[in-house]
């Protein structure tokens, strides 16, 4: 019986425990430093597994485990807008566990590249997510960290990947420190001051950096509308005319002869109608005419928008693809985007489309191999477009950029965005799906960190969630989560610098991934010189 708890402790418990820490510590937990310790069960598991004739099958199932007890707690609000979505999303896994089981046969046969290895497939399974349908980068490691953002300043030079990177190596060399507590006392000494130093230079950094950080660039006055229109009864049923006279009762008192943007959040117009008609739309025309008396005003704003396709027969399947429909009225075949647009009186409105749909919800993924799911709310299917639009440019010369909701998550579109000139962001959300509350706060610890990487002002509009304007440090200097209509007023600064991580992007994940190319191609070498190992 004790042999059989034994067994159930290192093959069972220690997995969860795991999963429960990474779950605790998860975006956009007040326990991130949970983190910290996270892998410290699975890392002596692993002992366990190493001990039986097939270490692999055993560490395998403990990844499993604690990777799918972590996804229960902290992807579940995922049923909200997608129920059987929530099932499939768990495929989400499939990468870290394909991936980082291999570093029992390194701890076996290689000791000494283990941990190197472990760390290199964790941060390329992270990468994988990025660009995987199945997966997202929603919840890597690095955005944990983003509950104090005093503490990421560093992010500017290494992105959210260095917080994986931070947070794997401290496991590590804990693990190791515990491991071998019973050495030496001088060894031991060693082992805990390059732990603690490991542990608080980024602390210490980080603090030195956001002391001495000024904000750069020109100040500008925006005014964030926080509309709190109900999704369900209101929104998607009123008139369009009718919305826009909501949002103009809102912001109207609010704007002054200062103000030079005025953000709405996603899909505020439900229906901008097609492209080809944005110059002669009426919707546009009716916000200018109400704004008339503030002549250097743009308007950032959530819209779904429609774009006929001419040649709809040179899409291959296209009759199968979703996103892809027919329009009985105008006898033509279609897309429907959920687009950022910037209206600007005396210029033409500027269009960006939505490039990270939420999968089930906003797209079908693989819909030529996956069955279609049926999402909870409201069926888009939106598209995205291949020749779109990163950076908006004002008559004034400002430019700047807007992602919609989930966007939010991918940084690798707010560096493309700095690179090409944005010198601040709009992220434009419609939260109103989501009853779990700390859906919202996810998405705000998200725009922080993408603050704080890029060094740029966000205006953080959302309908029914948080809205919130952020600074170039991440600090969150106004923000409102009320139920009824409300608006924040500030001045943000407009910064034209490139940060180290925004022109080199991904590159830590990238060389994450040669280390685990590298160290497999190795494996392979080693075994055909010596069959045995």
């Amino acid at each position: 019986m004790i042999r059989f708890l034994q067994k159930l402790f290192y093959a069972v418990f220690l997995p969860i425990c795991t999963g429960l820490l990474v779950g605790f510590s998860a975006i956009p937990s007040e326990y991130y430093y949970f983190s910290f310790v996270a892998f410290l069960p699975l890392l002596f598991a692993s002992d366990y597994a190493m001990a039986h004739a097939k270490p692999l099958l055993i560490f395998v199932f403990q990844v499993l485990l604690a990777l799918v007890t972590y996804f229960i707690m902290s992807f579940y609000w995922v049923l909200q807008t997608a129920n059987m979505g929530f099932l499939v999303a768990i495929l989400y896994v499939i990468p870290f566990v394909l991936l980082v089981s291999f570093y029992v046969y390194f701890k076996k046969a290689y000791p000494k590249f283990a941990a190197l290895y472990f760390i290199a497939a964790w941060l390329t399974a992270e990468l994988i997510q990025a660009n995987f349908q199945l997966g997202s980068p929603f919840f890597n490691l690095g955005n944990n960290l983003g509950a104090n953002h005093k503490l990421i300043q560093w992010y500017e030079y290494t992105g959210g990947a260095g917080g994986t990177l931070w947070v794997l190596i401290v496991n590590f060399l804990l693990f190791s420190f515990i491991r071998n507590f019973s050495s030496s006392f001088k060894l031991l000494l060693q082992r805990g001051l390059v732990l603690l130093f490991v542990v608080f230079a980024p602390i210490i950094f980080s603090l030195s950096i956001y002391a001495g950080y000024k904000e750069k660039g020109h100040s500008k006055e925006v005014l964030v509308v926080h509309p709190s229109t109900d999704n369900r009864d209101v929104k998607y049923r009123v008139n369009i005319y009718e919305l826009m006279d909501i949002y103009l009762g809102i912001m109207l008192p609010e704007l002054s002869g200062n103000t030079e943007y005025v953000v709405l959040p996603e899909t505020a117009i439900t229906n901008a109608g097609w492209v080809k008609d944005f110059n002669r739309n009426l919707v546009f025309n009716h916000f200018y005419e109400y704004t008339d008396s503030f002549p250097n005003l743009k308007l950032i704003t959530g819209a779904v928008v429609y774009e006929e396709i001419p040649d709809v027969e040179k899409i291959k399947h296209y009759q199968r693809i979703p996103g892809i429909r027919f329009s009985e009225n105008y006898k033509t075949w279609y897309y429907t985007y959920n687009a950022a647009l910037q209206i600007e009186k005396d210029q033409a409105p500027q269009l960006r489309v939505k490039d990270h749909l939420v999968p089930y919800q906003e797209y079908a993924p693989y819909p030529l191999v996956m069955p279609r799911l049926t999402p909870v709310g409201i069926d888009f299917q939106f598209s995205t477009r291949e020749n779109n639009r990163m950076v908006y440019r004002a008559n004034n010369g400002l430019q700047t950029a807007a992602m919609v909701c989930y966007e939010v998550v991918y940084n690798k579109l707010f560096y493309k965005a700095s690179q090409e000139g944005a010198q601040a962001f709009f992220v434009l959300l419609n939260e109103g799906w989501y009853e779990n509350g700390s859906v919202p706060k996810q998405f705000l610890q998200h725009s922080v960190i993408r603050a704080v990487e890029n060094r740029r002002s966000i205006a953080h509009s959302s309908n029914m969630g948080i809205s919130a304007i952020i600074n170039q440090r991440g600090d969150v200097i106004a923000k409102t989560d009320s139920k009824q209509a409300d608006t924040l007023r500030q001045e943000i600064k407009l910064n034209r610098k490139v940060t180290f991580v925004a022109r080199l992007g991904s590159y830590i994940e990238v060389l994450a991934l040669m280390a685990t190319l590298g160290l497999i191609a190795y494996i392979f070498v080693m075994k055909i010189k010596n069959p045995r190992l």
